[in-house]
């Protein structure tokens, strides 16, 4: 266990936060526990279906991902920039599409 949260620290650039009441305490640890399982479960969907990729450059790759916000004739949308790298590797591990490129969004009122 103290291996795990080692790892968690490192591989997720944690660091400790100071929390005084029990259900924050509690927050935090499930937080961090569902981040650690997320990051167990990508590295190995990664390996059994993508070998070829690299855990820590699609990581990086998944940084880069972006969106703009932007507004076509009273309109707005969503407009995610092209993948990177191995970012879509991640995509294909997890058995999920990436999110499509233009994508309109609901008119706030």
């Amino acid at each position: 266990m103290e291996h795990a949260f080692r790892e968690l620290k490192t591989g997720l650039e944690m660091r400790p936060v100071r929390h005084w009441t029990p259900s924050r305490v509690r927050g935090h640890f499930g937080i961090c526990f569902l981040a650690l399982v997320m990051e167990a479960t990508l590295a190995r969907l990664l390996k059994e279906r993508r070998p070829e990729a690299r855990y820590g450059q699609v990581l990086t790759d998944l940084r880069q991902v972006k969106a703009a916000l932007l507004e076509l004739n009273g309109n707005p949308f969503l407009l995610r920039m092209e993948l990177q790298g191995q970012a879509y590797d991640a995509f294909q591990a997890v058995g999920l599409r990436p999110p499509p490129r233009l994508q309109p969004l609901p008119q706030l009122t």
